[in-house]
């Protein structure tokens, strides 16, 4: 399939929703749902997750990479060019019926990434089950949010940062 190049990337296209399907011992699985992925991408680890979006957002070049990526192996093939599996949007554009209500999982988020500045992420996070949002200003600041909030929904405890 071919990129759609009529659409323009804005800030709202690259919403991201995150389902936590399940969480223990500091292991997340959960699926990664965006407009640009042909089905919901599963993932066993945050690690995968981050460069699942890392993918989608250099592929649209958006939000624009303040720096460039580094990496311990050569990531070029023999032409030279950078090799990366693509992703494709959807043909309808933007979906915003996937964020619509709840997700399956235990816990659900969308994430709102505006800038990559600094080496890291900018944003707001979204915790769907309580209707509370948050600004980060880096992917951990992001991933402590995820992680106080998974403790908040299994334990029912007062004690987390999140406003509301």
């Amino acid at each position: 399939m071919e990129l759609q190049e009529k659409a323009p990337v804005t800030a709202m296209s690259v919403k991201m929703r995150i389902e936590i399907i399940s969480y223990g011992r500091g292991f997340y699985k959960g699926k990664l749902i965006s407009q640009y992925l042909d089905e919901p991408y599963e993932f066993f680890t945050l690690v995968r997750m981050i460069e699942k979006m890392e993918e989608i957002f250099d592929d649209k070049k958006f939000p624009q990479a303040f720096l460039a990526p580094r990496s311990f192996n050569d990531k070029k093939g023999k032409s030279g060019k950078k090799t990366s599996k693509r992703t494709t949007p959807h043909d309808d554009g933007v979906d915003m019926t996937m964020y619509e209500g709840p997700g399956h999982g235990n816990c659900t988020f969308d994430v709102l990434v505006r800038f990559r500045q600094n080496a890291s992420w900018q944003g707001v996070i979204t915790w769907v089950e309580k209707d509370m949002k948050q600004n980060f200003r880096s992917e951990l600041e992001m991933l402590r949010l995820m992680d106080e909030a998974l403790i908040d929904f299994e334990t029912d405890s007062e004690q987390i940062t999140w406003e509301m």
